[in-house]
């Protein structure tokens, strides 16, 4: 049904918000203040609305720079003007912590990381013959859109994208797989998802195409899985792909998390060692490879709490200036009790800390440092620590994913 709607908010995934006698209609690509006609549809147990045209424009829209805008689904808020759309990613990080009857003492200016920086991306992929199309789904679709740029990513990161679609035929399928690259310390990676060669898995022919890809290109390391959740395989390993997070180098295992741009992890990095004590006994908790840890070590030693075993044995391997004590630990189920540190800092992935917080919340750690890709979970996080005796005393808001809804922020927490 073809309704004319009016755009009254934004919801936190970045889609405008209609109210209705049915309920509220959530329209991709609208800003509060547009009317738009819409055609209204139920998916996923709520209303949604299909956009057609915009017949009174907000006045925060402008025109979206990428060419590839109305097909691509990557970019969810680049018809917002800059300065809606950076009140509005601070404000998605203020009404996370009102709704928990939360606000720091203390807002620290926020830091906007422009385009082309993301040093990591996954392209699908699509085999006709020997043709391969490296692009990014359709918005709420399995259609894959060609992308010949991206405003998002580093142009290195691009540039290799374009020479990886002819090589990359003879080792795929005609059924989808995905393809992952990462850019780090002039270095890259290429991790591919789904079946290969003749059976679908790695035969000798996939295995020489990934030598003579990684060769041919100055890929560090070409890895491979048949999905999502499973390890990569190593199908070629040329040099070490090493990352440098302070004066800590750590040899990254394949898919190895690391911060989406390498100006953000500075941002966070530095937002993380501003709110640490000069010296003293540390604990990095979900500490990854060591993205934190690395800097840490420059102030005392440091304990690196961590379940992937991978990322655990890199930096049992690192090299640096200090020694890291890694410890392979499931913080969900085994939180770190804390008594010991003059500091903690956590940063877990988007369920957040819920279990960990609980125990920080009764030990006596004197500061706790929480770094966030999800508001929702950190404002629950931070209540459960207000609730034990801290103070929330700072938030500064870090975002690197550019015209999307993600945003991350480094709290502060004092005794």
């Amino acid at each position: 049904m073809t309704e004319s709607l009016r755009i009254e908010d934004l919801a936190p995934l970045g889609d405008g918000i209609s109210p209705s006698e049915k309920g509220r209609i959530y329209v991709d690509r609208t800003l509060p203040g547009d009317v738009v006609t819409a055609r209204v549809h139920k998916a996923g147990g709520m209303l949604r609305g299909d956009l057609l045209a915009v017949v009174e424009p907000s006045p925060h829209r402008v025109q979206a720079p990428c060419a590839h805008y109305d097909i691509c689904g990557g970019c969810t808020l680049q018809h917002a003007s800059e300065a809606f759309y950076r009140d509005w990613k601070t404000g998605v990080v203020r009404t996370a912590l009102a709704r928990q009857g939360l606000a720091p003492e203390l807002w620290h200016d926020p830091v906007f990381l422009p385009a082309a920086t993301r040093r990591r991306a996954t392209f699908a992929a699509v085999r006709k013959k020997d043709r391969v199309t490296l692009g990014y789904f359709r918005r709420r679709s399995h259609a894959v859109a060609d992308i010949a740029s991206c405003l998002t990513a580093d142009p290195a990161l691009m540039a290799l994208r374009d020479k990886l679609s002819r090589p990359l035929a003879p080792l795929l399928t005609e059924k989808p797989a995905d393809i992952f690259i990462q850019m780090v310390g002039g270095g890259a990676e290429v991790v591919i998802t789904g079946p290969l060669g003749r059976k679908g898995v790695p035969d000798l022919q996939v295995y020489e195409a990934a030598a003579e890809i990684a060769h041919g290109l100055g890929i560090n390391r070409i890895a491979w899985r048949a999905r999502e959740q499973d390890a990569p395989d190593v199908l070629l390993e040329v040099t070490p792909l090493i990352a440098m997070f302070g004066a800590l180098s750590v040899a990254l295992p394949p898919l190895a998390f690391l911060q989406p741009t390498k100006a953000g992890e500075d941002a966070l990095a530095a937002a993380v060692m501003a709110a640490l004590p000069a010296s003293g006994t540390f604990a990095d908790l979900f500490a990854g490879c060591g993205t934190f840890t690395g800097p840490m070590l420059a102030r005392g030693s440091v304990d690196a709490f961590e379940n992937a075993a991978l990322a655990v044995r890199a930096l049992d391997k690192a090299k640096g200036t200090a020694p890291v004590t890694a410890v392979r630990r499931d913080l969900f189920r085994d939180p770190v009790e804390g008594k010991r540190y003059d500091a903690v800092v956590f940063d877990p992935p988007r369920l957040g800390a819920e279990a960990q917080s609980k125990a920080l919340a009764v030990s006596d750690v004197p500061r706790v440092v929480g770094v966030s890709c999800n508001p929702v979970t950190f404002a629950r996080d931070a209540r459960i620590l207000v609730e034990g005796g801290y103070r929330l005393e700072s938030v500064r808001v870090v975002d690197q994913f550019i015209w999307s809804h993600h945003v991350e922020l480094v709290g502060v927490f004092s005794r």
